[in-house]
């Protein structure tokens, strides 16, 4: 830098040299060739006067710029301080994208470790939930093989060990699917579908269960209505939200589902006539392995609204809750009318 500037300056020089000796053989007059000598050196003295300033904010700019880059590695992003350039467009827009920049790895830090925290969530719910079903395999396991017992006794410890294995590959079926949604290795694939039959496939996996309380379904819906959603995965939410009306609902009761074209939505009401939801519970009742304290003497593990709502809303739809304690629970899915 000093020696680029060095034969900068003297090249200057020479030029002035020589176009002083030309004003000398030109005119020959002293006293012009005194004050161009003055001026001509002024401007030398300024332009490198000026050139130093220039160097010199620039080479605060890049400090600054190295400066505020080492505080996003480090993701100390309230350090990232602005730019000042010569240029205040240039400024502007550099400014723009640092601090864009800096938001931008705040926001990813804080996906990562809302990420680390869900893992570790999922972790202790599962663990939490597999913990009983192991415990009473356990006491099951060794009744079967200490004990003295009948046939009959056998049969019936054997039965009860394969309902906790059918609840742990339950519960583990279903913690796969939430979490292949939740990590997108699962595309729902939204066509022009007829949610007449999704509706009908959402309610042949309850209707065994339905009869054995002697639940009535009735559904409300045109037989050609035509909406975008994901078929399979649709049916998934319908039922696992259908299969929650049914555990809870009394001998003798009704479930109805019907489907209301709004302007932009489309709604799927799903209203059963069971215990109902506290409403400080309203918004518990879609988290993972949430169960009401009334609840509990019901069979299930706490996972089919959540499953529900994950499907829906990667639909771009949304699920609301109405309850009257004693009276019963309206389920309204709602699902975009257009891709």
């Amino acid at each position: 830098m000093m020696n680029r500037d060095f034969f900068e300056m003297m090249a200057l020089i020479v030029i002035g040299i020589i176009y002083h000796i030309f004003l000398i053989l030109y005119f020959y007059n002293t006293r012009l060739l005194f004050f161009s000598l003055i001026f001509y050196f002024a401007i030398i003295l300024i332009y490198y006067y000026n050139k130093k300033k220039v160097v010199n904010k620039y080479m605060d700019f890049i400090n600054t710029l190295d400066n505020s880059l080492n505080h996003l590695i480090n993701m100390d992003f309230q350090k990232v301080s602005g730019l000042q350039t010569l240029d205040e467009t240039f400024n502007s827009k550099v400014n723009q994208k640092i601090l864009r920049l800096s938001e931008i790895w705040q926001e990813e830090s804080l996906q990562g470790l809302k990420e680390k925290e869900n893992l570790q969530s999922l972790i202790s719910d599962i663990s939490h939930q597999v913990k009983t079903p192991m415990t009473n395999l356990k006491i099951l396991q060794s009744a079967l093989v200490k004990g003295h017992i009948s046939k009959e006794e056998k049969e019936k410890l054997l039965k009860s060990m394969e309902g906790q294995l059918d609840k742990i590959s339950f519960l583990l079926e279903s913690m796969i699917k939430s979490s292949r949604l939740e990590i997108g290795l699962i595309q729902l694939n939204k066509i022009p579908s007829n949610l007449f039959d999704t509706i009908a496939e959402a309610i042949a996996g309850i209707v065994v269960k339905a009869e054995k309380k002697n639940i009535e379904i009735v559904v409300d819906c045109p037989e050609s209505y035509i909406l975008p959603h994901d078929k399979k995965w649709t049916a998934e939410a319908l039922f696992n939200i259908l299969e929650n009306g049914i555990k809870y609902s009394p001998y003798n009761t009704k479930i109805e589902v019907k489907v209301e074209r709004w302007e932009i939505y489309t709604k799927i009401d799903i209203i059963d006539e069971g215990i109902g939801i506290p409403e400080e519970d309203f918004g518990k009742i879609f988290q993972r392995f949430f169960r009401e304290e009334s609840s509990y003497d019901v069979e299930g593990v706490g996972i089919g609204l959540y499953l529900s709502r994950e499907i829906i809303q990667r639909q771009e739809g949304y699920i609301k809750v109405a309850s009257i304690i004693g009276e019963g629970s309206t389920f309204s899915v709602f699902l975009p009318n257009d891709l």
